[in-house]
């Protein structure tokens, strides 16, 4: 990576000079030979390899480890097929005792890659959830790696991948995991993220409790703040959990937990001054990409934003130098976007949880369902050079990116269903869909993000189309209805959240099919109808058709039988035999040639 501040002249001297007075050295080499220029560090300070891919530094062992980052165009050797190499924990807190750390690594050609950003696994020996996750997540995982190819292809879990209060009482800790992922042969490289849940419990509440509760994660998993260079990307992975556990008065918890287990959102002067350090050795241009568990910025239920960690501007007035930054997060088990006006280059990408609500809905129902009402999932990320290119991957829906609501028999069941009636009469708060209007419809986009387009058809017509925050009914009937109808009541903890992004059109009737076109900010196109009554049930999701772009008849094939609609609607200005979004294949918001060479395309290309 390209240095752009005096400050990483101050780390070259810094490598040089600590060859003479130093505890912790060793060499970075690849076949045989130094790799030279690479970034090594104790977490505090950063020193660079050599000519000879010597490096040397004069630590305080104060973390207990050395790691370096990794340089573009290779990778780290790798423990169990998954668990990257890159750092050695340290033999002796003694200052005056000397060690050597050697690493090596294989020289490949990652300019190309792809990244699964995954968050929130809560594995806790609880709820079936090892099963649940080898069969999904594993099983995903092993699919993403054969739709690879030859592309290089790593994954990130941001944080989360335990639950602390099981630790002692299911006897499943970060130890554990690990194991876990080695048998259930997790099928790429992990760069894993503390989360919040991955914190030893049973520290108690003091001035140091935040450093002592993460010492488990340093020792089990890998530091808990990194970096690492893939292709012509940038990757850091930080520490957002200002881990606090304090126990209050009158108050008593389970074994092996010392406190609360609360928090705050907050990165350590220590952690942001090593980002500072990390990064004057990348250049402004080089896309930046940093993930962290709890999210930098709420969206709130205005589509407005607001910071949610206590240094959330520090950060960004940092990656706000960058051409490009980006921020992944977990942590909240819904998805949205935010682009904050006051920093144009950061963009973050909040993901929902790979554990649905918290496996509730896999138990109730077998579905796997977050409370905005997105499917359990991740976001694939492609870099081809310096161009980033995502998508949201549901991990049980296929390649989904939206469900369709006739909100007609969503209202026919909030006013007829015991349970649900009940549960209007407990939880006044929620929405209740039994006095919708007749004839709306709703749409789900579960990654919907900035960019993206969202066209609701009646028939051939198009309706107005309006974003609404608003709770999804989905999850509604997979948790909160078959859970209060067990228990009469259901946890918060769970409870169906109000989602960003649905999208809410008035129909006409009752009767016509609705289409629905979604366009990503990458130009990916995504159409889907129903026809109506379209029943509120489990299984909806099966009664929707999936329409590919440039199919107009929707015959479920591509033939000149579309180019010669197309040419029938241009020749007959005004002439709509079919919803607006199918003839517009190419989602230009016109009616071309364009779209005819799109669909003979097509068809050429199968």
């Amino acid at each position: 990576m390209k240095a752009t501040t005096l400050t990483t002249l101050a780390l070259v001297l810094l490598g040089t000079a600590m060859c003479a007075a130093h505890n912790v050295s060793g060499t970075i080499t690849c076949d045989g030979q130094g790799v030279a220029g690479v970034a090594v560090s104790d977490g505090n300070i950063i020193v660079l390899t050599d000519a000879q891919g010597r490096y040397a530094m004069s630590s305080n062992k104060r973390l207990g480890y050395v790691f370096y980052s990794l340089p573009s165009g290779y990778e780290p050797q790798l423990a169990d097929g998954f668990n990257p190499q890159f750092w050695a924990p340290l033999t002796s807190a003694d200052l005056s005792v000397s060690e050597v750390h050697d690493f090596t690594l294989r020289r490949v050609d990652n300019d190309r890659h792809i990244v699964i950003f995954g968050a929130d696994t809560h594995l806790a020996r609880r709820c079936s959830d090892r099963t649940y996750i080898k069969k999904g997540l594993i099983a995903s995982l092993g699919d993403e790696v054969q739709r690879a190819g030859d592309t290089h292809i790593y994954s990130v879990l941001l944080g989360d991948l335990t639950w602390d209060v099981f630790w002692t009482q299911n006897d499943y800790n970060l130890n554990d995991f690990m194991a876990d992922m080695k048998r259930y042969n997790y099928p790429m490289t992990l760069w894993p993220v503390i989360g919040n849940h991955d914190h030893d419990p049973s520290v108690p509440a003091g001035d140091d409790t935040d450093e002592k509760a993460a010492a488990a994660w340093r020792s089990i998993v890998c530091p808990n703040y990194y970096s690492f260079n893939l292709g012509q990307v940038h990757y850091v992975v930080l520490d957002d959990v200002k881990y606090l556990n304090i126990a209050y008065d009158g108050e008593e918890y389970s074994e092996g937990v010392a406190g609360s287990r609360n928090y705050r959102g907050y990165i350590t002067p220590e952690q942001m001054q090593w980002l500072r350090n990390d990064l004057s050795l990348v250049d402004y241009s080089t896309p930046v990409v940093v993930c962290l568990h709890i999210p930098a910025w709420n969206f709130n239920y205005n589509f407005s934003h607001s910071a949610r960690l206590d240094n959330t501007t520090t950060l960004c007035q940092l990656l706000n130098n960058y051409e490009q930054a980006h921020i992944m997060s977990g942590h909240t088990h819904i998805n949205y976007t935010v682009r904050p006006s006051a920093y144009p280059h950061v963009t973050e990408h909040n993901i929902d949880a790979t554990c649905g609500s918290l496996w509730q809905t896999a138990i109730l129902t077998g579905q796997h369902i977050c409370q905005d009402g997105s499917p359990a999932g991740y976001l694939r990320w492609t870099a081809d050079g310096d161009d980033l290119q995502w998508t949201f991957k549901p991990i049980h829906e296929g390649e989904s990116q939206m469900r369709l609501y006739d909100m007609n028999t969503v209202r026919s069941f909030y006013r007829t269903n015991a349970t649900m009636l009940d549960i209007l009469d407990e939880y006044p708060s929620r929405e209740d869909y039994g006095t919708i209007d007749d004839n709306v419809v709703m749409v789900n986009v579960f990654a919907y993000g900035p960019g993206w387009q969202v066209t609701i058809c009646e028939g051939n017509e198009v309706l107005d189309c309006q974003r609404v925050c608003t709770e999804d009914p989905y999850h509604t009937i997979n948790y909160d209805v078959p859970r209060y109808s067990a228990s009469g009541y259901y946890s918060t903890y769970y409870v169906t959240n109000p989602c960003t992004h649905m999208f809410r059109a008035q129909a006409t009737t009752a009767d016509k099919p609705i289409t629905v076109r979604v366009v990503d900010s990458f130009g990916n196109i995504q159409i889907k109808s129903i026809k109506r009554p379209h029943a509120y049930s489990l299984s909806m999701t099966k009664q929707e058709t999936d329409i590919q772009p440039g199919d107009v008849n929707s015959d479920g094939e591509i033939t000149i039988a579309d180019i010669n609609l197309l040419v029938a609607m241009m020749l007959n200005q005004g002439y709509v035999p079919c919803p607006p979004v199918l003839a517009d294949c190419n989602a230009d918001d016109e009616v071309t040639i364009a779209d005819i060479n799109h669909i003979i395309n097509l068809i050429i290309n199968n």
